[in-house]
């Protein structure tokens, strides 16, 4: 009597610290988002991707949407860290045209320079699960927040001056329509990268922020005040001045 062949074990995944186990996963999610999207991300799909058990996913994570969360998590410290690079330890003096064109500039080599990672931040906010949708949102809201304050900062003086216009301004929708036209650029680079390069968004960026001033002259030169807000460290003045 011939014996049925007897069936491959499944070999185990190799040993790994739990950090390590918990790096992995989160990588191989980011990889299925760049590749399927959002919605195919599953505890499944990330072990298979992994190629482990879905308890070793368990082990790590409670179901997708926590295993989401921590991804956006990580990758949105990664471009925060990214970023800081860009913004002067201090707006003392600053040339208000020359710190936001350098954060819009900074801000697109980020998106180049890591694709995946911004494909992930920038996802849109309606195809994602609710409480992914809820901490992105939260995490927007910091950013306009940091933001404001620094368009208050370099529109002080205009205020001072009883600029009518400028205590009127409606800070928050500037915000959000700056905001939505820099995601706009990173999205447009991330798609046609050829047609849409870093030099073209930035120039594009800097014309908005010329034109916002322009109408704002006081925000141009200024001599140091007390305090700014900024990343801290020493003052560093910008390399040229906005034209007045």
């Amino acid at each position: 009597m011939v014996r049925p062949p007897t069936p491959a074990k499944r070999p185990y995944a190799p040993r790994m610290a739990p950090a390590e186990r918990r790096e992995q996963l989160l990588d191989a999610a980011l990889e299925i988002i760049n590749r399927d999207g959002v919605a195919a991300v599953s505890v499944d799909a990330v072990a298979k991707a992994a190629g482990v058990t879905r308890p070793v996913v368990y082990g790590q994570f409670t179901d997708a949407d926590h295993l989401l969360r921590a991804l956006l998590e990580r990758e949105g410290e990664r471009a925060q860290a990214q970023m800081a690079a860009t913004l002067p330890g201090d707006l003392n003096g600053a040339d208000p045209v020359e710190v936001f064109t350098g954060v819009a500039r900074g801000y697109y080599d980020a998106v180049v320079t890591a694709p995946g990672r911004w494909r992930a931040i920038l996802l849109p906010v309606d195809g994602t699960p609710p409480a992914v949708r809820k901490y992105k949102e939260r995490s927007d809201a910091l950013i306009r927040e940091q933001f404001a304050r620094a368009v208050r900062w370099f529109l002080r003086d205009a205020a001072d001056a009883a600029d009518a216009a400028a205590a009127d301004l409606d800070i928050e929708l500037l915000i959000r329509l700056l905001l939505a036209a820099l995601e706009e650029g990173g999205r447009l680079v991330l798609d046609d990268p050829d047609h849409y390069p870093p030099e073209r968004l930035t120039a594009m960026a800097r014309f908005l922020v010329e034109t916002l001033l322009h109408r704002y002259p006081y925000t141009a030169r200024r001599p140091p005040a007390a305090s700014a807000p900024g990343r801290g460290g020493s003052p560093r003045r910008a390399s040229r001045s906005a034209s007045t």
